[in-house]
């Protein structure tokens, strides 16, 4: 298959998922939240136009999460033991792409854990409703999924919704959640730094949370960015009038180039890109006789480093890989062990 014949594959692929999961959300009762109203800036089309269900909350029983800001419930995702554990390492923050949720981040954990991470220092955040891994899953990695995973997609509140993926998401609109998701976590754990690594639409969530609120660039010690739209992503190309959040990250957009308008790895937090830069095998970042996307989410002033023959989702959970970007996260760590 060409890759240009995958990356528009992968476009009808993920308007048809948005539209799978909003009719079979159809009927859950939910309400938008005060900050529906930031999606009416962009194209509408794939944007959901009822709330998703939303995602299991899994922390710990004494963390309380902020509500959705788009949709109104409390957010999804995992995390925590309890109120007062010691840290040993800055609690990292794992932030999911497109139609996925905090499910991705389960094997990434595993691998994190060890090492000697605890689960009070890790944590993933469901800032869409309920996903799955459809977009999240690797292609050419062998890696089987986390037995945590496993259950989590044969919960009888997702199961269903599995082979759907979520709804299509934006940066903006998701920007509120992760920020408040971050003071959160600050509060709850004590700590003085927290850490976060993004997958894909992930990313420019976290950068746009980092710019709209630049004090957390010195509570955020550390970045890691795999796969993301830094630059644009080739999927936007010709949809950015059209498709939901192309007009945030289609190549050479206004809204890129104010994100990326005070430098692309501000201080003091550390950065790190991963992508795979020499190939097409990302549907996401492509080649073409009119247009080269391959080096997209390569970040000026971040260490970047290139993994050809990687997959999307694989750069974010192949072991090899994810023992690079571990390592650079007990670097940055301002918190340390004994």
């Amino acid at each position: 298959m060409s890759s240009r014949l995958r990356a528009s594959t992968a476009i009808a692929v993920l308007v048809t998922t948005a539209s799978l999961l909003t009719a079979g959300s159809a009927s859950h009762a939910a309400t938008w939240g005060p900050c529906h109203a930031i999606g009416d800036k962009g194209p509408q089309m794939a944007r959901p136009t009822s709330p998703p269900p939303p995602a299991p909350v899994l922390f710990a029983k004494d963390f309380h999460p902020p509500m959705d800001c788009e949709f109104g419930f409390p957010l999804g995702g995992w995390g925590g033991i309890r109120r007062g554990y010691p840290l040993k390492h800055d609690p990292v923050i794992f932030v999911h792409g497109n139609h996925s949720d905090a499910v991705d981040w389960y094997g990434v954990a595993d691998q994190f854990m060890r090492v000697g991470y605890t689960g009070q220092e890790l944590w993933a955040i469901s800032y869409n409703g309920l996903g799955g891994q459809v977009d999240g899953s690797p292609v050419v990695c062998p890696c089987p999924p986390s037995p945590r995973a496993i259950a989590y997609m044969s919960r009888p509140d997702v199961a269903p919704y599995v082979a759907e993926g979520g709804p299509y998401a934006a940066d903006d609109v998701n920007v509120p959640d992760l920020y408040a998701f971050t003071k959160a976590l600050l509060a709850y754990t004590g700590a003085g730094h927290v850490q976060m690594v993004g997958h894909s639409l992930g990313v420019t969530v976290i950068r746009k949370t980092l710019f709209d609120h630049p004090w957390l660039y010195r509570r955020v010690s550390a970045v890691v960015s795999i796969a993301g739209g830094n630059h644009g992503t080739s999927l936007c190309r010709g949809m950015q009038t059209t498709l939901y959040s192309c007009n945030e990250v289609t190549p050479g957009s206004g809204w890129l180039k104010q994100l990326n308008s005070h430098g692309e790895a501000p201080g003091p937090t550390k950065w790190m890109s991963i992508y795979n830069g020499h190939d097409s095998l990302d549907p996401f970042f492509d080649k073409t006789p009119t247009y080269d996307d391959l080096n997209s989410p390569h970040l000026a002033g971040a260490v970047n480093l290139t993994y050809p023959d990687a997959y999307h989702s694989d750069l974010r959970v192949r072991p090899d890989i994810v023992a690079k970007y571990l390592a650079f996260l007990q670097r940055a760590s301002k918190t340390r062990s004994g």
